[in-house]
């Protein structure tokens, strides 16, 4: 059963769950401030009562001291009956335990045997189910040794508490109630926020990625999250989109080229075979075809590798000499083309460093200027710059060719995008190049940053962050 019982509050739903700890915790809190009231009320009242004896002990004991000697102490009595209260029994002992007098009002006198004390004495008694509060004191006068009891029976004390206490039980029900229904209430404006989210989350499954939650005026914690479940969504409706585009322009860029090979196949099987000319010439393109797929998958390994980059400590960066590799590179593009001619202007020193890898730095620049070369028209000049600009090292490549016109501009780093899809294909480009180094640059903090004029130039800028101070420049055109 108890196992059982257990399960249950485990499964319970989180609104109850919040609803009983918040009802158990209110009720928890009057019963201390109510349990607290009624004992600092109990015993102020006590202290009350106690106070009061003593003052009539007081009052009494000061009365019979002033009597004459050898006058008779049950003349006292009219006095001690204008003294004594409601409630109340005022007794004078002899030494003996004999009553001399006794004054009482609706408290009995077997209720409390006469005694005779020495000592002051108070105590608490209960005869009867009443309580009764006695106080002894000794008194001695000329020719008497005795002493004086007064005994009070705490009857309105016992009905303020008995009414207290009644006034508790009925208020704790009330409580009771009223702690659920604030429990319940409580429960209902926590959890408000997490149940739109969870009716947006069925609407998504429903509907699709485009649902969002209805962030409210409140600034706390629970608005705070919706907040940023909203900006989750948005990064995971962008996410599937750039992933479902992807799919399709992959599909579409591998269809071309498998086509191409499957029907030079097609034509070799058919009558191919018998003509070496058609043979040689179905091989050759379905070769070309084949290096390209496996340009394409390796641009699409290094571009989902630098995908997973997110900073720069993920791609161990090392310090490189920007001058004397961009040299290189240039070197290389002028011997495997040398109708083109390379102008270079280097505002940087020998010594000047890169945090960067190496090979992710030729691959950036290769990438650039090959497309430069892909896209020179009659004008097959390019220009090469790099200089320092407020803490960021910008190396830029210029050619002027055919351009990009101003409304392609943002969608040039986009994977497989092509301004000339016809002469892009014919150079052998996939649309893979500029999205990869735009990729490598993001995992380095930096930008790439492309500047057209359509029809006339194109300029690619790298801007790289720097730490270190750049050392003095020297301008140098080769």
């Amino acid at each position: 059963m108890i196992k059982v019982k257990r399960l249950s509050l485990r499964n319970m739903n989180i609104k109850w769950k919040l609803t009983l700890w918040a009802a158990v915790l209110m009720l928890l809190l009057f019963l201390s401030y109510n349990l607290l009231q009624f004992t600092v009320i109990q015993n102020w009242v006590n202290n009350h009562e106690k106070e009061i004896i003593r003052n009539n002990m007081d009052e009494v004991v000061a009365y019979l001291q002033g009597f004459e000697p050898g006058r008779d102490l049950t003349g006292s009595g009219d006095y001690l009956k204008i003294l004594n209260e409601r409630y109340q029994l005022i007794r004078i002992v002899d030494g003996n335990d004999s009553p001399i007098l006794t004054i009482t009002d609706k408290v009995p006198e077997h209720w409390v045997q006469p005694k005779y004390v020495t000592s002051e004495e108070l105590l608490e008694i209960s005869p009867g189910g009443d309580t009764l509060l006695i106080y002894r004191q000794p008194l001695e006068i000329s020719g008497f040794s005795g002493s004086v009891e007064i005994v009070r029976n705490l009857e309105n004390f016992e009905s303020l508490i008995n009414l207290i206490t009644t006034l508790f039980i009925i208020t704790g029900f009330v409580a009771i109630i009223l702690s659920l229904i604030g429990g319940r209430l409580i429960s209902f404006q926590l959890l408000n926020p997490i149940n739109s989210m969870i009716r947006t989350m069925r609407r998504i499954r429903e509907n699709g990625l485009k649902e969002r939650v209805q962030i409210s005026d409140q600034q706390d914690e629970m608005t705070e999250l919706s907040l940023m479940f909203n900006e989750l969504m948005d990064s995971l409706e962008q996410s599937f989109r750039q992933q479902q585009q992807f799919i399709e322009d992959a599909s579409h860029e591998l269809k071309t080229p498998l086509s191409i090979i499957h029907g030079h196949l097609s034509m070799i099987k058919r009558w191919g075979k018998d003509d070496p000319e058609v043979l040689n010439r179905s091989i050759q393109l379905s070769l070309n075809e084949t290096n390209r797929l496996i340009q394409m998958v390796s641009e699409l390994l290094i571009l989902t590798r630098a995908n997973h980059s997110a900073a720069i400590a993920e791609f161990s960066p090392e310090n490189i000499r920007v001058k004397q590799v961009i040299g290189e590179i240039i070197e290389n593009f002028k011997f495997v083309n040398p109708e083109f001619r390379m102008l270079t202007r280097l505002e940087i020193s020998d010594d000047c460093v890169l945090p960067v890898q190496k090979n992710h730095f030729q691959q950036m620049m290769i990438i650039i200027l090959d497309n430069a070369m892909k896209y020179t028209r009659d004008q097959k000049e390019i220009r090469v710059s790099a200089a320092a600009e407020s803490g960021l090292l910008a190396i830029s490549v210029m050619d002027y060719g055919m351009g990009i016109p101003e409304d392609e501009l943002y969608l040039v780093t986009n994977r497989f995008y092509r301004v000339d899809k016809a002469r892009s294909r014919k150079h052998g480009g996939n649309g893979l190049g500029l999205a990869i180094a735009k990729r490598l640059m993001e995992g380095y903090a930096g930008e790439l940053q492309i500047e057209s004029v359509y029809g006339e130039w194109t300029r690619v800028t790298l801007r790289f962050p720097r730490k270190n101070e750049l050392a003095a420049r020297s301008g140098k055109e080769v």
